[in-house]
This record gives structure tokens, sequence and C-alpha cells, in this order.
């Protein structure tokens, strides 16, 4: 059987089923490239180095196994991509979501035109119907959002179920690799009971948070350093896992107020929100400090972060925040102030 196309996606708030439901694959952008050559001719170096990352790997034509791409508006250096992707890369489908900021019925009214728009995109350039396959498709990764709730579940206990880079290899295989492949993986960590790892009992509990990050080098460090990493919220991690699709008479309504009202990223409004979720997780998971990890550039977090910092301040929750190149390039640097926050919240400092 031949493979089926494939459909790169960049934000948590594209909503995969509409992909799936094209008879088409979903696959979540990383960056192909460990050394940038040719993206500094196009963009300023200020600009984030995930894009950049992406634009070098195109332009180097490392996502050639893709056939489209939807972006969305989530921030000016996407906006950006998108322009020159369109111009200098190509790819057979290109489509920029637009995602609304408001949560209340106006933008999900807003939103659910926008995904009618990238539905009628996908049937026309695909000669697709979704609409009788879309509620599979939800029923699809609702339940995958389910598994991931139980496996997320597991990470509550002392120890927890599994070690931080074990989950963060999981969300990523299950955001690159054909929906298929990775459900009896899933079944079998969210159902069935699987021995832990008593020598990881007395690790430091260590909530990991901040935009997109896809090497797993912060978690060994953190396991190198004898700290486990129970969680990491971000938008490739329970964020993006959180809260189902539920059903009603219009599915594009369904899937456009579920992706508007999930656990919003710093890109959104709502800072309340973001700091009542952050204090329920420290509560729920028994985290003992957090680590921000920050890529360079980024505004929404930059402008966040002093605010969260003065939060765990007052409730006496160590932060160590982390900037970083994407490809997390200066690993010693990063190595030493990991092992330095680890014995802060053990408590080997006074």
């Amino acid at each position: 059987m031949e493979d089926k196309k494939r459909i790169g996606w960049f934000c948590s708030y594209v909503p995969e089923e509409l992909i799936i439901a094209s008879g088409l694959e979903p696959v979540r952008l990383k960056g192909q490239v460990k050394e940038l050559r040719k993206v500094d001719s196009y963009v300023f170096s200020n600009i984030c180095p995930y894009l950049k990352n992406i634009l070098d790997s195109g332009l180097r034509n490392r996502l050639e196994h893709l056939d489209g791409i939807i972006f969305t508006n989530s921030c000016d250096g996407m906006r950006k991509l998108y322009d020159l992707w369109t111009r200098y890369v190509q790819t057979p489908f290109t489509f920029m979501l637009e995602v609304p900021k408001n949560r209340d019925k106006y933008g999900i009214r807003y939103f659910s035109d926008q995904l009618q728009a990238l539905q009628k995109g996908l049937e026309k350039t695909y000669d697709v119907d979704i609409s009788p396959k879309l509620q599979s498709a939800i029923s699809l990764m609702n339940n995958r959002r389910v598994m991931f709730g139980k496996i997320f579940e597991g990470q509550k206990e002392f120890p927890p179920r599994l070690k931080g880079s074990e989950l963060f290899s999981l969300c990523q295989e299950e955001m690159s690799s054909p929906k298929d492949d990775e459900t009896l993986k899933l079944e079998d960590l969210a159902f069935k009971p699987r021995p832990s790892d008593s020598s990881n009992a007395d690790n430091a509990r260590i909530l990991v948070m901040g935009n997109t990050l896809d090497n797993p080098t912060l978690f060994d460090l953190v396991e190198n350093a004898k700290g486990s990493v129970i969680i990491f919220d971000t938008c490739k991690g329970l964020k993006h896992y959180s809260d189902l699709v539920e059903a009603g008479p219009d599915k594009i309504e369904s899937l456009a107020r579920r992706y508007l009202l999930k656990p919003p990223c710093p890109r959104m409004p709502g800072f309340d929100l973001r700091i009542e979720r952050l204090k329920e997780l420290i509560q729920n998971y028994s985290i003992g400090g957090i680590i921000y990890s920050n890529l360079k550039y980024c505004d929404y977090s930059l402008f966040e972060i002093p605010q969260i910092e003065q939060f765990l301040q007052e409730n006496q929750v160590p932060l160590l925040v982390l900037e970083n190149d994407y490809l997390l390039t200066d690993v010693e640097r990063l190595k030493i102030r990991v092992e330095a926050f680890l014995e802060i919240v053990r408590g080997d400092v006074l």
C-alpha cells in the first residue's frame, strides 16, 4: 500500500483531526539540521532559532518528505517564515491558519470559519471529502488523549512511572510517527501495570515548562544529576494532550471549541489561568522545582517569565530559567546550571 502523504504542522492549535480525515498523515515539524548554513541570508540573526532551523532545513531540502505545511499566526516570526517559505521553498499545500486570541463565543465562531477554510483547502488540493471521516478522526485523537492522560497520571506516583526522558521520547514519537504505529505502545503504557524503579524514588521532582523543546539533552542532564522530570507542560507535552473534543451537532465548531479553550500558551491572553494551572500542577505532581526552557528571542515567554518568577518566589518554589538556541549547543554551561539548581531543590545548599 502506498504511503500516505504527510502534512507538517507547527502549533498545537492546528487540529490534527482535519489532516487525518483527509487521508493524510500529520507530522509535527522539527528542525532537521545541526548547523545553520543558508538561513542567515534570509532573516535577521535575532529571530527564533527554531524557525531559523525549519527554514534552513527547507532551503537545504531536508523536509522534502512533506507534501504540505500548515502555519499559524502564533508570532511575528512565524508570519515571516510563512512569507519566506511560500517564496523560496514551497510545498504543494501551504496554509496559514489564523488563530484568534479571544477565547469567547466570537473567537470560537471566527476560529470555526478558519477551520472550515482549512477543510476546504485540503479537500480542493487532495480531492477528498473530509466530513464523512471527521468523526472517526475525532474519536481517534480523543482516544489518544485519554491514553496520554493515564500516562501523565502515572507520573504523580513515587517514583513516577516513566523517566522524563522516556515521556519526552514518547510524545515526540506520537507527534511525528504514523498514528497506527504508536497505538499498541500507548495502550501498553496507559493500561498495563508497570514496575517502578525504586532507585529514583528520592530524586528531586522537576517540572519543565516553556516553549518549543525538541532536544532531549535537558532531560538527560536532569537525570544525570539525580533529578526526575515528572512532567513537561509545553506545547509538545501535557498541554498538547489536555482536554477532549466534545460531541456536538457541528463537528467543526466542536474542534474550534476544544483547541481554542485548551490550556493557553503565553501567546494567548489569560495569565491568571496559566498561573492557576501551574499552582495545580505543582500540588498534584508534588513538584520540588521548575525549569523554564526558553528559546532565544521569544517575546511572549520573556514577557511572562518575571511574573512567573514572582509567583514562585512567593510560594517558595525554586525556578531555573534556561535560555537556549534550540539545538542546545552549550551543553557544559547548561550542565553546570542544572546541577547547581538540583542542589538547591534538594536542600544541599544552605
